[in-house]
């Protein structure tokens, strides 16, 4: 007897690094899901190098017994991974061809992928906070836990903008449908960028921590005094710690042993009862507020984050099976494939200055044919405004024109903050016609 699998679902991790091309065409400017996968297509056929060259999709060790337990198999595909599970296959009586897992799943089946670090590049490249005071992990799912899914994307939504809040170069924020923008300072003070595209990684799908883990705090904030309250699904406090020091906190141990219900990826759940929210209030109005979900099997330092996904969602377009109870993957009576579900995880490169500096450590002159998009900053040249950094070198587009030129992208990824907070990419450039010294 033959050993059929079909693909289960497939997730795409569509990293701006990697999608975008030399004429700066960037995937999420696309709409369409099926235009995207093309996009992908096109990369692939064209031999570009993918997020895959960075992350390693894997199940853990505990679950890799259980999962072939079940026949599912994890493939890697291009920018992504792909599940597939050995099915039985049925032809109805219109000739439509149907699949069924050869062992059921559970209803409370959860598929738990490992998205593995395979060095230190993605955090250099990836739109993300400088430094994280929770040491969280993220965590992409099929389900509804913090705000509503829209599919094809496994992220939670971006927080609405907050004018008292104090934002990160690069950070998102929401101000309204389809009104997404990214923060940066320059010399006219607050500046926000709106960019194109939906669903990207942010702050509210980092989730996922140990049970026991430190807390670590900016030393700029001038942070004495710090009370902690665990609250669960009904805000009720589980446990409450506080800490305090003469000068100012670095980083505070936060041990919730015993008082939580960690994830266990090979038991059943409900997700509501292992969310919590994490407060903390300090001196001179310190306040942040975390969701969080604990497990120490899942967690792993050298991780980016995990994927699950569960049978079926809230959301039925996230669900794996037809409302028939078999594989989305079937071929209809006119011989026409339906293909299984394909999720979508975009991620923003990093948003940064580009800052040029003569390698002998000359003062740089400013060539007029940059005029339109370097500035001089004592020795140095340095863009207008920030830039997303690609693996592909692009051409600059002149603001509010057609108009292009050729400009030395970042070849270093060392990230960098000036005395002005903003944080540059530095590019050394010899001198030459391009960039002549004075």
């Amino acid at each position: 007897m033959s050993l059929i699998y079909k693909t289960l679902f497939e997730v795409k991790l569509m990293h701006e690094f990697y999608c975008t091309n030399a004429d700066g065409n960037i995937i999420f400017n696309l709409p369409l899901q099926k235009d995207r996968i093309d996009f992908l297509y096109q990369q692939f056929i064209g031999d570009k190098e993918t997020i895959n060259a960075d992350i390693e999709f894997k199940f853990s060790e505990e679950l890799e017994s259980i999962y072939n337990g079940y026949n599912l198999k994890l493939l890697p595909s291009w920018s992504g991974f792909k599940i597939v599970v050995r099915v039985n296959q049925s032809l109805l009586t219109d000739n439509s061809l149907i699949f069924q897992p050869v062992t059921p799943l559970p209803e409370d089946f959860n598929i738990y992928v490992l998205l593995s670090k395979k060095n230190n590049l993605l955090d250099s490249f990836t739109n993300a906070a400088i430094t994280n005071s929770l040491p969280s992990l993220y965590f992409f799912l099929n389900e509804n836990i913090v705000t509503v899914k829209r599919f094809p994307f496994l992220t939670n939504s971006i927080s609405a903008f907050d004018s008292t809040k104090n934002y990160d170069q690069g950070e998102l924020a929401s101000f309204g449908v389809n009104d997404i923008r990214t923060f940066y300072k320059d010399s006219g003070g607050d500046q926000w960028e709106t960019i194109t595209g939906n669903g990207f990684a942010n702050e509210n799908d980092r989730m996922l921590v140990p049970v026991k883990f430190y807390y670590s705090f900016n030393s700029a904030t001038g942070i004495k005094n710090a009370d902690f309250a665990l609250k669960d699904k009904n805000g009720n406090i589980i446990k409450s710690i506080s800490a305090s020091n003469n000068d100012t906190l670095q980083k505070t141990l936060l041990d919730f042993s015993g008082s939580v219900q960690p994830l266990l990826p090979n038991a059943g759940f409900l997700f509501p009862d292992i969310i919590y929210t994490l407060e903390i209030r300090g001196n001179d109005g310190y306040a942040k507020d975390y969701k969080i979900i604990f497990s120490d099997v899942l967690y792993n330092k050298t991780s980016w984050g995990i994927v699950n996904i569960k049978p079926a969602a809230t959301n039925s377009s996230f669900n794996l099976f037809d409302s028939d109870g078999f594989l989305i993957k079937r071929k209809n009576s006119l011989g026409v494939w339906q293909e299984a579900p394909v999720f979508e995880i975009p991620v923003k490169s990093r948003f940064t200055y580009w800052r040029y500096i003569n390698d002998k450590g000359n003062e740089l002159d400013l060539n007029p044919s940059f005029a339109d998009y370097l500035l001089k900053e004592d020795k140095i040249l340095l863009s207008k405004r920030p830039r997303a950094i690609a693996k592909s070198y692009f051409l600059l587009n002149k603001e509010a024109s057609t108009d292009t030129v050729y400009i030395p992208n970042p070849v270093s990824y060392d990230i960098k903050k000036d005395d002005k907070e903003r944080l540059c990419f530095d590019i050394m450039v010899p001198q030459s016609e391009l960039f002549p010294i004075i």
